[in-house]
């Protein structure tokens, strides 16, 4: 039988949110789970998310519980935006597609942002669009990076 190879999207799919928990599903399913279907796997998978306090115990399948379980108690904690928007310049505004402009918008509103621009280059990225600037006070947001090959 060959080897189960699971992607981040097919475990998002399934509804993993984004972050830590879907490489460590990956990684532990691909390693623990080598010889089970994609199915099998996803199904292991769903069972996690529906009641991941049930797999603290498990040697193997508690790591992924417990990023779940951090997750549940990260969300418990909401910092509010800003109603205002610090400064930013945007440089090309009709060349910039809407998703960029919607989510300079919200960054624009953190609490740490101090100002900000947008280059004619600009498009949607992951937290911050690519082609995007936020100065922070005293902050790093490792989601305000642009992953874009061709942007490198």
């Amino acid at each position: 039988m060959s080897k189960s190879k699971l992607t981040g999207k097919q475990i998002r799919a399934i509804g993993y949110e984004e972050g830590p928990v879907v490489s460590v599903a990956m990684h532990t399913m691909c390693t623990h789970f080598k010889h089970a279907t994609e199915e099998e796997a996803l199904t292991i998978l769903k069972d996690i998310l529906a009641a991941p306090e049930n797999y603290l115990a498990d040697e193997v399948l508690s790591k992924i519980a417990e990023k779940l379980m951090a997750v549940e108690e990260a969300e418990a904690i909401e910092i509010p935006l800003n109603e205002n928007s610090v400064a930013y310049n945007v440089f090309g505004a009709k060349h910039i597609d809407e998703g960029a402009l919607a989510q300079m918008r919200i960054a624009a509103k953190l609490p740490v942002a101090i100002a900000g621009a947008l280059m004619p280059d600009a498009h949607q990225g992951y937290g911050l669009p690519i082609g995007g600037v936020l100065a922070t006070d005293n902050a790093i947001i490792p989601y305000a990076v642009g992953v874009d090959a061709e942007c490198a």
